[in-house]
C-alpha cells in the first residue's frame, strides 16, 4: 500500500524536489509532536484544542502527500469540533499507526 503520493505533491509543486524535501523535513520534525499534543489535549478534555492539532496534522499530511493520514486527521478534527470524545479517541490509535508509517517513508535530506 502506498502511504505517500509523492508524484501528486510534486505535480502541485511544479516538480520542485528541493521544496518537497523541505516540506518533508518539517513533517519529520513536527509530526510526532503534533500527535503527542493532540493526545494530551484529548486526555485533558479540551477537544476544541485537540481538533486544532488534528487539523495541523491533516494540513501537513496533505502537504507531503499522505492521503490516508489526512483523511484520518480530518475525521478526528471533525469529531473534536463536534465535542465527540468517543469518536475522537477511537481515531487516535489509527492516527498513530498511520503517522508512523508516513514517517518511515518520508525522504530525509542527504
Amino acid at each position: 500500500m502506498t502511504v505517500i503520493n509523492r508524484e501528486e505533491v510534486l505535480g502541485r509543486l511544479g516538480g520542485d524536489e528541493e521544496l518537497y524535501a523541505e516540506i518533508c523535513g518539517l513533517f519529520l520534525r513536527d509530526g510526532q509532536m503534533l500527535l503527542d499534543r493532540l493526545r494530551s489535549e484529548f486526555a485533558a478534555g479540551t477537544l476544541d484544542v485537540a481538533s486544532r492539532y488534528a487539523q495541523s496534522i491533516k494540513t501537513m499530511a496533505v502537504n507531503v502527500g499522505a492521503e490516508e493520514l489526512a483523511r484520518l486527521a480530518s475525521r478526528a478534527e471533525q469529531a473534536g469540533r463536534a465535542g465527540d470524545a468517543a469518536v475522537l479517541g477511537g481515531y487516535l490509535p489509527q492516527l498513530e499507526r498511520q503517522l508512523h508509517a508516513v514517517l518511515k517513508q518520508l525522504p530525509t535530506k542527504t
